[in-house]
């Protein structure tokens, strides 16, 4: 449980640490420290990330990117002078993303927002490590992870001149990227589109959560995959806002191909695929998710040090107080995140992909010792048939603070034995609950000391 605060009438305030035991602090140093805090509160303006520990702007990358850089720095102009689509298959080469993850997206809401249109949607590429886009006409843009810094934002254009580099970071991402928790982060919007690709005006539109029903998710994308009982945005423009409006607006069946609809020769495939776009759903929540508790559970632990001399507690104190309770909140959410605990219910019939991405998707699966993996696919009733993201492999979770880290795998690993399940793992019936745990114990490495066994 998160320290909690009691106030006393001897001027102290008592602070029940996660052991049950209470610690008493002169209130004077209560004071202190919110004086502190409001010194260091925010202008308006001003994003947090942008201080330390995170020093975002301020900060090089330890990227894929950053390596890439350095690597082919000699064969900059050489690069930038090929055809695009070459420049394209080299750059998912080279960051190992596949081909047959690809999405289109036909509403202009990207930082190339002039180049997109229905006859010329912006192309989209993932794994579970980097996000990839390019729009015929324009440049590439790469999304990728830091340890510290989460997601780095960098774009690959064929006009720039030395003395740039082949990836130049681009802040101009942040103008929409920023918007998720006020953290450098990942962007799904569904909106209701013109015949142009353009968000009509008072639509707003929406970033699409686990919890978003898929009759609402996909305006300005298109959407493949064969026919079933699923309906969705995508695919569909509309000329007012209140086209899409209630049951009875704008919305499509899957479309086996665009054939009919873009110039598909320009692009890897032919195709938008359903599958894949769950994925990308999927993905970029977690992604999300696991950005925001890397960068806040570094501030809580930068902070500790001072919170922990006011506190007049020993150097090797565990951490307490509010760094505790950032800690404990970043690992409830991580957890809700991993096991798709808000995931919207499937139609009646499940949903069909061309099932292109789904064995490519296969490949890099890690089997236990009953042959079973957490990138196994359901798509009858939900996306996954064991409910724990595969992310919890990658390498953003990995590079989560190890107090972050040890705490959510160690609560992941209690809810999942536990006999009578809290309301975070209710939603998995027990033997789902056992495989997963067993999966997990047999294929994550460096599991913590209260992982049980």
């Amino acid at each position: 449980m998160p320290a909690s605060r009691h106030g006393c009438g001897l001027g102290l305030a008592r602070f029940v640490r996660q052991d049950g035991n209470v610690d008493s602090v002169p209130l004077r140093f209560i004071c202190l420290i919110a004086l502190l805090a409001a010194a260091r509160a925010p202008a308006q303006n001003h994003d947090d990330f942008e201080d330390p520990p995170i020093s975002y702007s301020a900060t090089k990358p330890d990227d894929v990117v950053t390596r890439l850089n350095a690597e082919f720095a000699a064969q900059t102009e050489e690069i930038r002078g090929w055809p695009a689509r070459r420049r394209v298959r080299w750059v998912l080469e080279k960051l190992e993303v596949p081909a047959e993850s690809q999405l289109l997206v036909f509403s202009k809401t990207s930082l190339q927002r002039t180049l997109i249109s229905p006859e010329n949607p912006r192309a989209l590429f993932f794994s579970d490590e980097a996000y990839v886009g390019w729009v015929p006409g324009g440049g590439i843009e790469i999304t990728v992870f830091d340890p510290k810094l989460g997601a780095t934002f960098y774009l690959l254009e064929a006009q720039e001149t030395p003395p740039m580099p082949l990836f130049v970071r681009s802040s101009e991402c942040l103008l929409c990227h920023k918007r998720h928790e006020r953290t450098p982060s990942l962007r799904t919007r569904s909106v209701y589109p013109d015949r142009n690709g353009e968000p009509l005006v008072g639509s707003g539109g929406a970033n699409i959560e686990p919890s978003t029903p898929y009759r609402e998710r996909w305006g300005g994308w298109f959407v493949t995959g064969a026919p079933g009982t699923l309906l969705h945005r995508g695919n569909v423009m509309g000329s007012k806002a209140e086209d899409f409006d209630g049951d009875q607006g704008l919305s499509s069946p899957l479309v086996p191909d665009l054939k009919e609809i873009v110039e598909t020769r320009r692009y890897p495939l032919g195709t938008s695929d359903v599958v894949a776009l769950l994925m990308h759903d999927h993905q970029v929540h977690v992604h999300n998710v696991i950005s925001t508790a890397n960068q806040q559970s570094r501030v809580a632990l930068h902070r500790w040090p001072a919170m922990r001399a006011v506190l007049g507690l020993p150097k090797d104190a565990a951490p307490a107080g509010s760094c505790l309770a950032q800690l404990n909140s970043q690992a409830e959410r991580l957890i809700d995140a991993l096991l798709l605990k808000d995931e919207a219910p499937f139609p009646e019939g499940g949903i069909k992909g061309d099932g292109v991405f789904e064995s490519v998707y296969a490949k890099t699966r890690k089997a236990d010792s009953k042959g079973r993996s957490l990138r196994d696919l359901d798509l009858g009733t939900r996306l996954f048939k064991h409910r724990c993201s595969p992310l919890i492999y990658s390498k953003s979770f990995g590079w989560l603070p190890k107090e972050l880290r040890d705490l959510t795998l160690s609560r992941l690993s209690e809810g999942l034995k536990a006999p009578q399940p809290s309301v975070t793992f209710a939603h998995l019936p027990a033997e789902e609950r056992r495989a997963i745990h067993e999966i997990l114990t047999e294929t994550l490495a460096d599991l913590p000391a209260g992982w049980k066994r």
